[in-house]
């Protein structure tokens, strides 16, 4: 019985980590949460379905956190921006972003580039809030979702994999995506 309740409480905690770390790195964190997200699924104690929900939910929660910093901060740098002169580079950035950015944001929530600078982007150039979560939605739990089914099938050996190819897979997305817009 108390070792029951002893796991329950292990396991309870690790999927709370799990989530907080997902919540920030779609912020500010470096390391990605595939680094928890592999070993749990690995360790058969969790339903990889439940670990991937949670992981996607809660990454797509930071990724409005960080839209609503980027939106908030908007006021502040703004007059910087005007003060260095960068007002054109700055329409121009906002153009491409409205004109890709369903493509660039399913991109960088579904490869390895860095979330968290899109969320804040998002935000500061004021894209639909809607849009970008159901796109945020989309890309992250096609990751995590493929992260989890792919360990729980395949176990360690996928690691491997997924750090050799993972890579190669984004960039052949990010050059489709370049050619059909050239």
């Amino acid at each position: 019985m108390l070792n029951n309740i002893r796991n329950f409480l292990l396991y309870f905690k690790s999927k709370r980590v799990l989530g907080f770390v997902s919540f920030i790195e779609s912020i500010f964190f470096p390391i990605p949460t595939d680094v928890l997200l592999i070993p749990m699924v690995l360790s058969k104690s969790y339903k990889w379905q439940e670990l991937a929900l949670l992981t996607t939910v809660t990454s797509v929660l930071g990724g409005v956190a960080g839209y609503f910093i980027g939106l908030y901060l908007y006021d502040e740098i703004y007059p910087y921006i005007l003060l260095y002169g960068y007002e054109e580079e700055l329409v121009v950035t906002k153009e491409w972003f409205v004109a890709y950015g369903v493509m660039i944001l399913f991109i960088s929530s579904f490869t390895p580039l860095p979330y968290k600078i899109f969320t804040i982007t998002a935000g500061f150039l004021s894209i639909n809030i809607i849009l970008f979560i159901v796109i945020s939605f989309f890309g992250r739990g096609l990751r995590f979702y493929l992260v989890a089914y792919l360990t729980d099938i395949y176990g360690a050996y996928i690691i491997d994999y997924l750090n050799k190819y993972f890579l190669y897979i984004s960039a052949a997305l990010i050059l489709i995506f370049v050619v059909f817009k050239l």
